[in-house]
This record gives C-alpha cells, structure tokens and sequence, in this order.
C-alpha cells in the first residue's frame, strides 16, 4: 500500500519493532513516527530497522510549543526544532509536522510573532537538510493546546504568507473534514500540502471525539475524490487515538483501516469513471 501510513500515536502502547512487524505483514509501507517513542531507542538503530523492513517515514511528529507552553522557552523550543530537523533528515520523512504551541497567557498578535519568528529561524536548518515543514491545520476550538489560530483558515492563511517548498501544511480531517472553505480550497493550496491524516469524527457527549475512518460524521471519501480530482499524490496517513480506543485492538485497527483506504480508492475510481461519462 504505496500511499497509505499509520501514525504511531495510533498504536502507541506497541513497541517500534511490533509495529515493523505489523505493517510489513500487511504491507503497510509507510509509517508516521512520533519522536518520544523514537527516542527511546539508538537512533542508528531504529533508522536501521525501518529502512531494512522498507518503511518510509510519512511523517515525524512533532516540533513546536513555540509560546512556552510546551515546558520549553521560545529559544529551547526553537532550538528543539532544529534538532527534530535533523531527525526527520535522518530518517528520509516526508515532512516534519510543526505545532505552534497555545497563548500561552500571550496576546493573540505576539503569539503568533512568537511563532513566525519560530519558523523564520527553523527555516534555513530545513533547506540544508532537506526536510519539509508542515504546519497542521487546526483550530483553537480542538486543539486549544496546540495552536495559536483562533480557525482553520487562519492556520492556512499563516502558511500561505510563505512558499510552499518553505511551509507545508497537514490536513487532518478531524480538524478539517467538516470545513466547506478548506474543502473548496483544496486546487488552490494543493501544492502546499504536505500530508493528509485520516481520522473521523464522531459526537460523543459534548465533545467531538476521533473515530476510524469511515465509522463518523466526516465525508471523507467526499475530501478523497476532491483531493485524487485535484492532482493530489502523497500519502494519507491514518492517526486516530483518544477515549474511543481504550479497548480497540490494534491489529483491527490496521485491519480495518487498510481496508477503508481501499474502498476510498475503489469508489473514487467508480467516481471518475462515472465523472467522465
């Protein structure tokens, strides 16, 4: 499955080399890498086991908390940044996801200077490696912990100030899949995106929580075939996690979400088909 991944925050209670040997087992080709679990492992070591099992990396999660709010000061954070570019380089991910880190007690204009000035300094590490930085768009409303940007057009306004070999974004669908304006979007900020994550979203109580794709209330093979439409050829990755899965097998879960990407891929080809006639 050339296009597909699974994050590792969807399978985080399993150690690095069970998920190589689940993945490779079904075929899995790609894999989104969250730095806390690779660092608990030699760093030569752990590239060494995902390149002989033919792994690529989709992505390494994640830099930021650029406000202090992370438990890092603006410099420590910056300079946390620089390094996860050298990991990412290390590894051959696709990008390196970056989140700015919440107000953190800020006004919302120095917030977000905190951020820019973040990423301006980052910037120059990233084209001597090679890595791709990739903001995730989201808004304060889901992630408050994690953003500065009161929308998501806000977040897609901010990475549209710079060029899109600088400054990618990650389309996560929980985030976005009910946004009409992202989705009409999509031709224009198509060369920016980096990445796409696949999660659903499902009504819980009062809050939204993360479901598998295709069990929620995001359309997502709707976002598939505007995306496929549209000349999008990377990578979907899937990252779901949180109250829903306390007790979801793992093996299931890449079962069943290998299984949604191939309907999305057999409806959108039905869909084209029928587009053409």
């Amino acid at each position: 499955m050339v296009r597909f991944s699974i994050s590792e925050f969807s399978t985080y209670r399993w150690s690095l080399e069970q998920e190589v040997k689940e993945l490779s087992r079904r075929g899995i080709q790609n894999i989104g890498v969250w730095r806390a679990k690779y660092s608990d492992y030699d760093p030569d070591y752990a590239a060494d086991l995902l390149y002989l099992n033919d792994l690529r990396v989709s992505s390494l999660s994640w830099a930021g908390g650029f406000t202090g709010s992370c438990g890092m000061s603006h410099e420590q954070a910056i300079d946390d940044g620089i390094q996860a570019i050298r990991t990412a380089a290390k590894m051959g991910a696709e990008c390196l996801i970056v989140h700015p880190g919440n107000r953190n007690n800020h006004t919302r204009r120095h917030s977000r200077r905190l951020f820019s000035q973040a990423i301006e300094r980052m910037l120059p590490a990233a084209a001597d490696f090679g890595v791709t930085l990739a903001l995730e768009v989201m808004s304060r409303q889901q992630a408050h912990s994690w953003t500065v940007f009161d929308s998501e057009e806000e977040a897609l306004n901010f990475a549209c100030d710079y060029l899109p070999q600088e400054l990618g974004i990650v389309l996560d669908l929980f985030h976005v899949g009910n946004n009409s304006q992202i989705f009409e979007k999509i031709p224009e900020v198509l060369p920016r995106i980096a990445l796409v994550q696949l999660s659903d979203q499902r009504e819980h109580l009062s809050a939204a929580c993360r479901c598998r794709p295709g069990t929620g209330v995001i359309p997502i093979q709707k976002w598939f075939n505007r995306l496929e439409d549209n000349g999008y050829r990377g990578l979907y990755e899937v990252e779901v996690f949180g109250p829903l899965f306390g007790s979801l097998r793992y093996r299931q879960l890449l079962d069943d979400s290998a299984e949604c990407f191939r309907q999305l891929k057999s409806r959108n080809l039905k869909y084209r088909s029928t587009s053409a006639t």
